[in-house]
């Protein structure tokens, strides 16, 4: 991909400007967005940010979902810089580590995170739009120049993260677009009344498979700022929704909140989830609130998104009793994306490693031939179903990626706490859950679940704080690969 050059985001521009006054954006507070009305927008932000020296540049990117949370995405990408993006839950202690970092000298973000910045900040909200002299996008972007830094972790003051370039998110979001015109999602497409509903932060893979693949297709959606299960079928109803995606743990809460509303979803054609296998009676229970509308997706942010659909019909399959496509992923795709499984040691065949090659995958990933090893367990059958079977490395997949080292830093931090080791552990709903187990210092009896969880969200994310705590003398045989988890 190196010296190959894209476009940019004039396409993506110019097909807005054709909308012109339809909405491509709504909120459920009354919040909407013409496609002329963005792109207007999105143009005098980015001469704003250009204004401040930023073309090119790293800047961080720290909202919750709205409507000027797009606006604020765009604007980094009309200018060629890389958004640094942040979690909305992200406590401020971490999200100036993970800005630290990577290198990010300035900031856009909404009322409610701005003032927690410890770099300049520049305040773009619903009313509130910041605007300089209008910039339209740059062209002729070289391909791997990274536009969405997508952190995972911050240890020792070194940044973990997914680099995805200018032309892994082109090539994503084609990928996405195509899946949808096709019918491969399913659904029966008609643009004519397609309508996107993003439940989840668009920084995360609801951006990739959704909010952006719409954006690009000048179709609307509606944003809600947090998922609430509880308004989510009346959102449905009021906008015509007909596509949304979610984790599957989202997808579990979503249908034992919604039983009985089956009237109020009617124009859903399509929900899809991924991050973990949804278990069956669940499965049962979403066909019987939503009808035949599910698709599963696997993929990884590093290899591309998705690799892998079980589709529509193999969940009615499933249903039906059919035990083997219960316990896949999914049909690997096929052109444009390559998949493969590589011997690993200790693994006979047919299981292997997942390797992936396609426009989707990250350089930094991937080998010098292009293959991304995604770190999976995996077979393969003669269909093209793909099956996991675990993981190589320690990384805990509880529809977020979770990885033990950056909790254990931060629980190390705390001077009650001796030695801690986290791993994840089976959970019904998620799959995985993150599970600590706590060595505390013989002198203090102070320490406990509540307290532990209080100081952690102060320095974590919610979804990383251990939901389950071992209070244990020793800890447990060391994970592959790390020698302790204690104090020296």
């Amino acid at each position: 991909m190196t010296g190959r050059t894209v476009i940019g985001a004039g396409p993506l521009r110019d097909r807005l400007l054709e909308k012109g006054g339809a909405s491509v954006l709504l909120d459920v507070a009354g919040q909407a967005r013409s496609g002329s009305e963005l792109v207007e927008r999105v143009d005098r932000l980015a001469g704003a940010l250009a204004a401040e020296g930023l073309a090119g540049e790293r800047v961080g990117v720290w909202y919750s979902n709205c409507v000027a949370a797009f606006e604020a995405f765009l604007a980094v990408e009309w200018i060629g810089a890389t958004r640094v993006v942040l979690d909305p839950a992200a406590a401020p202690s971490e999200a100036n580590s993970v800005l630290r970092a990577a290198g990010a000298k300035f900031a856009l973000a909404d009322a409610c995170h701005a003032e927690a910045l410890r770099i300049p900040v520049m305040l773009h909200a619903d009313d509130a739009p910041c605007a300089g002299p209008p910039r339209e996008p740059v062209i002729g972007i070289p391909a791997a120049r990274p536009l969405h830094l997508y952190p995972r972790a911050v240890h020792a003051g070194e940044l973990f993260g997914i680099p995805i370039s200018y032309g892994n998110w082109a090539a994503t979001i084609d990928l996405n677009s195509e899946l949808y015109r096709s019918g491969r999602y399913g659904g029966g497409w008609d643009e004519g009344d397609e309508v996107f509903l993003a439940l989840q932060q668009i920084l995360h893979g609801t951006g990739l498979l959704g909010s952006f693949p719409f954006l690009s297709m000048g179709l609307p959606q509606v944003v809600m700022a947090e998922f609430d299960p509880e308004i989510v079928a009346g959102v449905v109803e009021r906008f015509g929704v007909t596509t949304t995606g979610m984790t599957s743990g989202m997808l579990s809460h979503l249908v034992n909140v919604m039983e009985g509303h089956r009237s109020e979803t009617r124009t859903l054609k399509r929900v899809i989830y991924g991050g973990a296998a949804l278990p069956p009676e669940q499965m049962r229970r979403a066909n019987e609130l939503f009808g035949p509308v599910l698709v599963q997706i696997y993929g990884r942010l590093e290899g591309g998104w998705p690799l892998s659909i079980l589709t529509q019909d193999d969940h009615l399959a499933i249903l039906s009793g059919d035990e083997r496509l219960g316990r896949s992923c999914g049909h690997v795709l096929g052109d444009p994306v390559e998949v493969r499984l590589r011997p690993v040691a200790g693994h006979a065949e047919p299981v292997g490693e997942i390797c992936t090659r396609s426009g989707m995958a990250v350089e930094d990933y991937s080998d010098p031939d292009g293959w991304c090893a995604l770190g999976d367990l995996a077979r393969l059958d003669e269909e093209g179903y793909l099956y996991l079977e675990g993981r190589l490395d320690d990384m805990i997949n509880t529809g977020y990626h979770v990885y033990p080292a950056e909790i254990e830093e931060a629980m190390l931090a705390i001077p009650q706490i001796r030695a801690v080791r986290v791993v994840g552990e089976p959970d019904p709903k998620r799959g995985e859950l993150v599970a600590a187990y706590v060595v505390a210092d013989a002198s203090d009896s102070g320490v406990d679940a509540e307290t532990l969880r209080e100081t952690l969200g102060e320095r974590l994310a919610p979804y990383k704080i251990p939901r389950r705590f071992h209070f244990v003398d020793t800890l447990p045989a060391v994970r592959s690969g790390r020698a302790n988890g204690g104090k020296s």
